[in-house]
């Protein structure tokens, strides 16, 4: 009669250990900010990359007949064949060093996309801790549910084995907790470590332009227009009286 507790037990408790494990594992952490500037260029950098897949097309059919010239079916020829596709990516840098997004656009004066950058990671820190929470919790519900319902479980004379009421609901209630958990985890994680929270290339390049025009005193930007010559204004001829006669 103890082999079954036992048993049940162990999975609760591998259960456990996989729980801590995927959240230990999922545990986000924001990335290092705080660069200060240094007087290089902003700079956007961009490239292409063309990826290849291979796929089969249809190329033909091919006719089948018996010994008497029937036609009993037919088949498909298939060939490999290359696609090709392409992405574009983008990265930013302070002189010859990539710096994070956060800092380009406060560096750059954007504050406004700078604290936008800052608040969707925020976000996903709390959904991420939100979802470990929930995955440990769901994990420590659902093992007292089938450790305790199994210990507590009650044999009548018929040889039934009764388990609380309770025992059972515990534990899907704490699976299901497990796996919203698990989603909230991951998909918090995503969102603190996206390359570019805010994807907008052609927004950094111009934040890049307007900072690089004001560099060095802000020689470069700070071109001043040449003054027009004013126009001289004609004087009027007076007009001569006639004589009076």
């Amino acid at each position: 009669m103890l082999s079954t507790p036992n048993h049940r037990v162990s999975r609760a408790s591998l259960l456990l250990l996989g729980t801590l494990a995927s959240s230990a594992w999922g545990c986000a952490h924001l990335p290092k900010t705080g660069v200060e500037a240094t007087g290089e260029p902003l700079n956007v950098d961009f490239r292409t990359e063309t990826h290849t897949y291979q796929t089969q097309a249809k190329v033909g059919e091919v006719v089948n007949r018996d010994s008497a010239g029937r036609v009993v079916g037919t088949s498909e020829v298939y060939e490999n064949r290359v696609g090709s596709y392409d992405i574009q990516r983008w990265q930013v840098f302070q002189g010859e060093t990539t710096i994070d997004d956060q800092d380009f656009f406060r560096i750059g004066g954007d504050l406004d996309t700078a604290k936008e950058i800052a608040a969707s990671r925020q976000s996903g820190m709390t959904m991420n801790r939100v979802g470990i929470g929930m995955m440990i919790g769901g994990g420590a519900l659902a093992i007292a549910g089938y450790a305790l319902g199994q210990a507590l479980a009650t044999t009548d004379a018929n040889g039934t084995v009764t388990t609380p009421g309770w025992a059972w609901p515990a534990a899907s209630i704490g699976m299901v907790s497990v796996s919203v958990g698990g989603i909230l985890t991951f998909i918090g994680l995503a969102k603190v470590k996206r390359e570019h929270p805010v994807e907008d290339p052609q927004r950094a390049n111009a934040v890049a332009k307007k900072y690089n025009k004001t560099l060095g005193g802000g020689a470069a930007a700070a071109e001043e227009e040449e003054p027009k010559p004013k126009k001289k204004k004609k004087k009027k001829k007076p007009v001569e009286e006639e004589d009076e006669e």
